[in-house]
This record gives structure tokens, C-alpha cells and sequence, in this order.
């Protein structure tokens, strides 16, 4: 039986055409372990015609769409004028994509002349041509933790350099953009630059992105053990005094839900997500006291963790399982909102609705409360974390040594 590898070409947004490899008969995949006849690439072409998305709706009624191609009133394609760059890449294109078709068609036809080594080899060869910054944001997208700093390390690297190619990555890219980001302003800021903590986990997600590119063969060496990381500071942990937050709730504000979420952070170390999706098929009670069992919406861990008379009462009246305890609040409107409560009650301290983690963390220990039985409370990986808030109870005792001088 003859065999054939052909190009095909699919309609997508943009006026662009799609290329793929259409084989015939259907070859093995590796990656998947069956058979197809259909092979994505990552080229494409600009069409000099209009193309326009379609709506209907299926057999079965589901809404569906397609791309066609626009036409004039005499039915023909609606022309569109290329650019001299545009015609460039379709010719670059073509070229390209005719050479691969025929390394495929090679392949398949006598699948021994190439050893798996010989194999990896041609694959990373082509992948070096493609585009890191497009394989980047793929990765950010699909981060199931630490969304933010993948979001954010992407968002820079698409600030300083646009599209890089695979082949573009080296250690001098990289020191270049570790230098950028130490020096970075926000990016939705002109005026704030971003903390050295910040920059220092937006490099870790680009380098954990670069190695997921090694491991799947578009880069021919991994620069984990190559590059000097970012020095993390020791953040300064802001927090209010217990005799500040009583000040603080002793001070009337409309805001119920947000003094409610304040108190039960104080009283328990939770944070705003897990407050904020707490619900009473998590609250439990054992031999007369009450539990939370949940998992933790940062971390995914699993957390059981009993609270005080106080805490309960402010939960209020059991409702169904599935209802949340409390009111669902928006955190930029908790912030928002407790700024003016700080001022309302005279408290000139830069906090935010984190802070009363903090400040649970900082009262636990200044009782004597075990710091082991904190950081387990608290749900960190490691107590080294929680000792950071020892250090502040720390200054604190080293602070009173100049309360008491007799002046003789």
C-alpha cells in the first residue's frame, strides 16, 4: 500500500489558514499510542481573502460555529491585500512546511533509519523554531497553584521581549530578565515597583517554565543548575496589637459582614478564601468542641482545626450544608472597606485583611502557645515560615527591657 503525507489547510480567526499533515494511512502516534491521520503543526498562513465566523446550530441543538470564507455578491471571495511581510512569512512558510512533510514522509516510509536518539535529535530541531512566549502563556493558563505569580511572570517576559523563539532562550536572556524584573514596576503601575520577593518567585515560574520546556524537548540543555536565583528578603509582617483590634471593633461601621470576617481571622489565623468559602458541612463538633475541617484553598491541604466559643458565635444559626457561613465578600471591597474602618478608629497602620493572620500568629505566641502547634495551625509546610512571626514577638520582649529605668 502506497503512502502519503499531504498538507492540509483549515480556516481560522484573524484570516489565517491553519497547516496540518493529513497521512495516509493512519501512523502510530508515540505520544498517544494510537493511530491518526491528522498531525497539528504550528504553522500557519495569512489568506489574501476575508474569512468570518459562522453560527448555527447542530442536530442535536447545540450551538455550534465554523470559520467561512466572506463573499462578495456574486459569490466570490472577498480579496484581501497582502503586506510584503505578510507574503514573506506565507513563502518562509511554505518552504518550511514542505521540508517537515517531507522528514514525516521519511519516517513513516522507513521508520528504521532513525534511531530514537536520531528521532529526539530532528524533534528539537524543529521545536527551537517555535515560539517560547506562546508555550509560556500556555503554561501560565494552565498553573493549578501559584496562578498569580505564573500570570504575573508571563505578563514581564511579554513586556520586555514580545515573542521569543526557543532558539533565542540562553543564560544571557535570562540574567537580562532577572535583572528586569528587580527593577519592575507593577505591571497595571507607573509608580509602584514590584517587592524583591515578588520578582524572586516570578524568575522561579519563568525557570520552572523553562525546565518543562527541556523535559519535552525544546530546549537542548535545562539552566536550573546554571542560573543564580533571587534572594528572597525577610519580609516585614505588619499586624495589629489584640488591644488594637478591640480598639478597632469597638468602633461602629456599617460594614457587619466585614467586621464578622476581621474578628474570625483574628480568632482563628484562617485566610480571606477560606473564610470566604466556608460552609457549615465543614463545622463539626467532638467531645463539646467545635471543628472546621476543610481544605485549605492556597495550599489544596487538608486542615482540621477547632476554634473558640467566640468564633462559633459569630457563624450564627447552623443554615443547610451546602450554605456558606458567612457572607460572600469581595476581597478589594474588604480592603477598601477597612482602610476607612483603620481611620475611623484612629489606627495609622498600613494593614490589609491579611494582617489579622498575622496578628492571630502573633498573639498565639506571646500567650506561650507552641510554635510547632501554630505553624500546624496556621497550615504551613514548614515552621520556619511561622518563625518569622516569632521574631517579631522577639522585638517586642527586647522592647519592654526600657519600660522600667530607675534613674539613679
Amino acid at each position: 500500500m502506497s503512502k502519503k503525507v499531504t498538507v492540509l489547510k483549515k480556516l481560522v480567526k484573524d484570516n489565517k489558514s491553519n497547516l496540518s499533515l493529513n497521512f495516509y494511512p493512519p501512523v502510530f502516534n508515540r505520544k498517544t499510542g494510537k493511530y491518526t491521520r491528522y498531525e497539528k503543526t504550528s504553522y500557519f498562513l495569512y489568506n489574501d481573502f476575508q474569512s468570518e465566523t459562522v453560527y448555527y446550530t447542530d442536530a442535536k441543538g447545540k450551538k455550534q460555529s465554523r470559520i467561512e470564507i466572506t463573499t462578495d455578491k456574486k459569490g466570490s471571495p472577498k480579496k484581501l491585500t497582502l503586506t510584503p511581510a505578510q507574503k514573506l512569512h506565507n513563502k518562509e512558510t511554505l518552504e518550511m512546511v514542505e521540508l517537515y512533510r517531507a522528514k514525516r514522509f521519511k519516517e513513516i516510509t522507513k521508520p528504521d533509519i532513525y534511531t530514537e536518539t536520531e528521532l529526539k535529535s530532528l524533534e528539537l530541531a524543529e521545536n527551537r523554531s517555535k515560539i517560547f512566549t506562546e508555550y509560556f502563556r500556555e503554561k501560565a493558563e494552565s498553573a493549578t497553584s501559584s496562578t498569580g505569580a505564573w500570570s504575573a511572570s508571563y505578563g514581564h517576559f511579554v513586556k520586555f521581549y514580545g515573542n521569543i523563539i526557543f532558539q533565542d532562550i540562553n543564560k544571557i536572556l535570562i540574567e537580562d530578565f532577572k535583572s528586569k524584573l528587580l527593577n519592575a514596576y507593577q505591571l497595571r503601575s507607573t509608580t509602584h515597583k514590584i517587592s524583591r520577593n515578588s520578582a524572586a518567585s516570578y524568575f522561579i515560574k519563568f525557570i520552572q517554565a523553562l525546565e518543562m520546556a527541556y523535559d519535552e524537548n525544546y530546549l537542548s540543555q535545562s539552566f536550573k543548575g546554571r542560573i543564580d536565583w533571587i534572594e528572597e528578603e525577610e519580609p516585614m509582617k505588619n499586624f495589629l496589637t489584640l488591644d488594637e483590634c478591640r480598639g478597632l471593633f469597638m468602633t461602629d461601621f456599617p460594614d457587619e459582614a466585614l467586621k464578622k470576617y476581621c474578628m474570625f481571622a483574628l480568632l482563628t489565623g484562617l485566610r480571606y478564601s477560606d473564610i470566604n468559602n466556608l460552609q457549615w458541612l465543614d463545622v463539626t463538633n467532638r467531645e463539646g468542641i467545635d471543628y472546621i475541617y476543610f481544605r485549605m484553598k492556597k495550599t489544596s491541604a487538608f486542615q482540621y482545626h477547632p476554634i473558640s466559643e467566640e468564633a462559633v458565635k459569630l457563624m450564627g444559626d447552623r443554615k443547610f450544608r451546602t450554605d456558606f457561613v458567612f457572607d460572600r465578600i469581595a476581597y478589594h471591597s474588604l480592603n477598601d472597606n477597612l482602610r476607612k474602618w483603620l481611620s475611623k478608629a484612629g489606627i495609622d497602620k498600613k494593614v490589609t485583611f491579611h494582617n489579622f493572620r498575622t496578628s492571630y500568629a502573633v498573639a498565639q505566641l506571646e500567650a506561650g502557645a507552641d510554635i510547632y502547634l501554630i505553624s500546624k495551625m496556621l497550615g504551613h509546610k514548614n515552621v520556619s515560615t511561622t518563625e518569622i512571626y516569632a521574631k517579631i514577638v522577639d522585638s517586642r520582649k527586647a522592647s519592654t527591657v526600657k519600660n522600667i529605668v530607675l534613674g539613679l
